[in-house]
């Protein structure tokens, strides 16, 4: 497994000349960056936080084609992500999941079951027919069977069908890390300033920021893509302050709940007040419900959740599910997301909004991409790296580009080694599978910095473990990378990591050589997380 080393990426950023920068460490930016380093580009990546700092990190956590967009024909998105599926799935089978989903249609909702049977059928022609079960209509009585919990009052029937689920943050690191390891420089904590142009007044490189020291650096190349999502419009306006804004955002809120609190069998397809579709996905010990679909005016760095977000949503699953009864303090915790989607020419609503993405190239030669869908990451980046350099477009991209990502280029842990790996450290098999499953192959990477002698909380043990392969091999600098994209403490753990910010704070100080200041500092700012309840 190929250790990403900041210090040693800064230098090289600073020491060599590019064919390709990409402004944006998210999953459109990481997929550029993998997709240009496979055709053999030099390519430079920075990032003004940490790696998948904003939306893709705080998406519903989904691979899927997108149902609902059949309803606004909008075909071309829905073949080309429910393909993609199906490549993620043999690309990281540790991180992209098949997950079978629950579509209740009642009396009144704006899908009709004919509506549904024929919208799944064309999902599972789209997939090829190599969907993992292909979807079946089901009997009220059916669905009930299913999901218990279901209302049942005017339940007409429904369908269930397959998906994927995804830990979104660590997709785009192992697709950082590919990158990486064919060659791409790439760098978090990393924020261009200013843009330089040569005599043509064409852009030449950048101006980029070490915001963790204050240092400055500069990073030449030939092509500048912005890759900034929600940051877009801020990256144009660098370039050229007069720019007119391209894109949209919309916020998208979830909500985690404990699993005993919501206990779902299968991920379920449910309706907000306003007929808009949600998802309620089980995981592990919780279940988490998303999301709402609201326009966003602000600086995306200053996006909340609100109590009317948590409200809708809170109203959503419990008419879905009466017994629930869910309130404000069944909330283990909340995450936002911005949608960077495409401005539209008229009036559409923000979920009639295209999913679709487009290009835009300044004068000057900035290209900028707005929109976009994690699940079509790949072809997305596969189509950007044609237009920037039609001259590498070549059969043999896309084996290239399918190949295994990092996890998934090895045999995968199976539950001999979870049983394994629990005797040794005092945990129970389902905790160390829970910990660990996401790791994939390189999961001996992460035994390597186990303890010799265990603690007694086993918890504590993995997730020292964790951290410090975090800090060696994922370039994390903070402590809230490791609670927020390298672990899910922060969203999925009853105290939201506050039990071992202390002891996992220690670890990274040592390995990252912190003084007592600046890890009351990094202490300081989980907590402050953990008590807003706010994944920002």
């Amino acid at each position: 497994m190929l250790n990403l080393n900041r210090k040693s990426m800064l230098n090289d950023l600073a020491a060599r000349r590019f064919d390709l920068l990409v402004v944006g460490g998210g999953i459109t930016g990481a997929g550029v960056a993998r997709e240009a380093s496979l055709r053999g580009l030099q390519v430079a990546l920075v990032e003004q936080f940490d790696f998948a700092y904003g939306t893709s990190s705080r998406s519903t956590k989904l691979i899927h084609g997108g149902l609902r967009y059949l309803k606004q024909f909008d075909f071309k998105l829905v073949r080309e992500a429910v393909e993609e599926r199906q490549r993620l799935i043999q690309m990281a089978p540790h991180l992209v999941k098949v997950t079978p989903f629950v579509f209740p249609v009642y009396r009144g909702d704006s899908d009709s079951l004919l509506k549904l049977r024929v919208g799944l059928f064309i999902y599972d022609w789209f997939a090829r027919m190599r969907a993992a079960v292909p979807h079946k209509m089901l009997s009220p009585g059916a669905l009930l069977e299913l999901e218990p919990g279901l209302r049942d009052d005017g339940l007409l029937g429904g369908a269930v069908y397959t998906d994927c689920r995804t830990d979104d943050g660590r997709l785009s690191l192992v697709v950082l890390q590919s990158a990486a390891g064919h060659g791409a420089v790439v760098a978090n904590y990393a924020g261009v300033q200013s843009f330089f142009r040569g005599a043509g007044g064409r852009l030449e490189g950048a101006v980029v920021r070490d915001t963790l020291t204050g240092d400055l650096l500069e990073v030449r190349a030939a092509r500048i893509l912005a890759a900034a999502g929600p940051w877009a419009d801020e990256i144009r306006r660098l370039d050229d302050p007069e720019a007119s804004p391209v894109l949209r955002l919309t916020k998208g809120v979830h909500l985690a709940v404990p699993r005993e609190r919501l206990p779902l069998g299968n991920a379920v397809v449910i309706r907000g007040r306003d007929q808009r579709i949600m998802f309620a996905v089980p995981l592990v010990e919780y279940s988490y419900i998303g999301t709402t679909d609201t326009d966003f005016s602000g600086r995306p760095s200053q996006v909340r959740g609100e109590r009317d977000d948590v409200d809708y949503i809170l109203d959503a699953t419990n008419h879905a599910f009466p017994e629930s009864r869910l309130t404000l303090a069944d909330v283990t915790s909340l995450w936002v997301g911005l949608r960077p989607l495409l401005r539209p020419v008229g009036d559409a609503s923000p979920s009639a909004t295209t999913r679709d993405y487009a290009l835009f190239q300044s004068q000057s030669g900035l290209v900028n991409v707005g929109g976009g869908k994690l699940s079509a990451f790949r072809a997305m980046a596969s189509h950007i790296v044609d237009v920037l350099f039609p001259n590498t477009r070549s059969a043999a991209n896309l084996t290239a580009s399918a190949s295994p990502l990092p996890g998934a280029d090895g045999p995968l842990p199976g539950q001999a080694e979870w049983q394994r790996l629990a005797a040794q450290t005092g945990a129970t098999t389902q905790q160390v599978e829970k910990w660990c499953a996401r790791y994939g192959s390189a999961l001996k990477q992460v035994v390597q910095y186990l303890p010799a002698k265990p603690d007694p909380d086993p918890a504590l043990t993995w997730h020292r473990a964790m951290t410090l392969h975090a800090v060696q091999h994922e370039m994390a600098q903070r402590l809230e990378d490791v609670l927020s994209r390298r672990t899910d403490l922060l969203l999925f753990t009853d105290d939201n990591g506050r039990h071992y910010l202390q002891a996992l704070a220690r670890e990274m100080g040592s390995a990252l050589g912190w003084s007592n200041d600046r890890l009351r500092e990094e202490v300081a700012g989980c907590e402050k997380a953990i008590d807003q309840r706010k994944y920002l």
